[in-house]
C-alpha cells in the first residue's frame, strides 16, 4: 500500500513538474473525458505581413478582397490597368504555398500602400483575392474547377478575362511571363 501511495504522488509531482515546464496556451494537459493526456492545441501561425521600407515608411501590398459579382465587376472596372486575381480555398495546401509568393508578386508588381490605406507607390497591376468557401456561386460563375487558380483581366469599363492559369501549369514565373506579355500587348 505505501509503495502504490509513493508511486501517485511521484506521478503527481512529475505531473506538476511538466505542467509548470510546458504551461503555455499551446498545451492542454486533460483531454474532454477528463483523462490525462498532453494534446497541442491548433495555434495560429503568424501572419505573412508584406512589408518594406522606403523612406521611413511601413509599405504594403494592396490586395483587395473580392466578395461576389457586383465586388468583381468594381474591381475591374476601377482603371484600365491588369487586374490579377487570384481564387483559392483556405484548406488548400498548395494555395497556402502559392498565397504567399502572390503576395511578393502583389509587393513587387502592385499598389504598395501605407498604414492608413492611401496608394504610396502605384504599380503595373491591381492584385485581388476571391476565397472559395464565401464566394461558391462567383466561383462557379467564373468555371474554377481548381484551386489555386489566377485569372488576368484586362481592366476598364469593358473588361474581358486575358488569361487563365490553374494549379497544374502555376508558377511565379509562369504568372510573371503572362502579366508582361499581356502588359506589352496592352501597350501597343
Amino acid at each position: 500500500m505505501p509503495s502504490q501511495y509513493n508511486a501517485w504522488i511521484f506521478f503527481i509531482f512529475l505531473y506538476s513538474v511538466a505542467r509548470t515546464i510546458l504551461c503555455s496556451e499551446a498545451f492542454t494537459p486533460w483531454n474532454v473525458r477528463g483523462t490525462l493526456s498532453l494534446r497541442m492545441k491548433a495555434s495560429r501561425l503568424p501572419v505573412f505581413r508584406e512589408l518594406i521600407t522606403d523612406d521611413q515608411e511601413d509599405l504594403r501590398a494592396d490586395i483587395s478582397v473580392i466578395i461576389k459579382q457586383d465586388g468583381l465587376n468594381r474591381f475591374l472596372q476601377a482603371d484600365h490597368r491588369l487586374c490579377v486575381i487570384k481564387l483559392y480555398a483556405p484548406y488548400c495546401k498548395a494555395c497556402k504555398a502559392f498565397g504567399v509568393k502572390f503576395r511578393k508578386l502583389a509587393l513587387e508588381k502592385g499598389d504598395r500602400i501605407n498604414a492608413a490605406g492611401d496608394v504610396v507607390h502605384p504599380g503595373i497591376a491591381r492584385f485581388g483575392e476571391i476565397e472559395y468557401s464565401s464566394n461558391i456561386k462567383l466561383c462557379k460563375h467564373l468555371d474554377v474547377k481548381k484551386f489555386p487558380t489566377v485569372l488576368i483581366y484586362r481592366g476598364g469599363k469593358e473588361s474581358e478575362l486575358i488569361g487563365e492559369i490553374d494549379c497544374k501549369n502555376i508558377s511565379i514565373e509562369n504568372l510573371v511571363s503572362e502579366m508582361d506579355n499581356v502588359a506589352e500587348t496592352v501597350e501597343n
